[in-house]
């Protein structure tokens, strides 16, 4: 995954390039344009939980329905459920504003952190990328008994995300920005 920072630093428009050059102003945009690469970055994982996780367990539940496995379908359900309050946690996180003369400042180098804290959920994406496509592979097949489950070692690997990215709160407060 490319680094948002500097693709946000790149797409800067004139409008942008002026107040850089404004004294009082250049801060406020260079902390704006890296709350602005953070959010992107959380929506790119947001959406790859979505689309690369929930996906297949969604054609996966459908598996188990045609195949009439109520027990597997609920697991299926749970985990479903799970990511679902996941991704939405993570496209609404909070940003760590601070306006142009806020009572509290948070620097560069803080929104800097959480840029890099929040990079470092990429791995835990995969992880249950991995997970899903695995119990997709398991229901096309038919082997249901592994299914089950492997879905509530998902849903663990869904739960030590969500405590993850709940300590990212933490951080956010060590930085002051809640």
């Amino acid at each position: 995954m490319a680094d948002l920072r500097e693709r946000v630093e790149d797409d800067r428009g004139l409008i942008k390039q002026i107040q850089l050059a404004i004294p009082g102003f250049r801060g406020y945009r260079k902390r704006e344009d890296l709350r602005i690469a953070d959010n992107l970055l959380r929506i790119q994982l947001a959406d790859k939980i979505r689309d690369d996780c929930m996906a297949p367990i969604m054609q996966s539940r459908e598996a188990a329905s045609r195949a009439l496995e109520l027990p597997v379908m609920n697991d299926l359900g749970t985990l479903i459920q799970s990511l679902k309050t996941l991704e939405a946690k993570i496209r609404h996180a909070d940003q760590g504003y601070s306006g142009i003369n806020p009572n509290f400042r948070i620097d560069e180098s803080q929104l800097d952190t959480l840029y890099e804290y929040d990079l470092s959920m990429l791995e835990y994406v995969n992880g249950l990328k991995e997970a899903a496509e695995k119990i997709l592979a398991d229901a096309e097949i038919g082997d249901f008994k592994a299914v089950g489950p492997a879905c509530r070692e998902a849903k663990a690997g869904v739960i030590q995300f969500g405590t993850v990215f709940r300590e990212r709160h933490q951080v956010m407060a060590d930085l002051g920005a809640i």
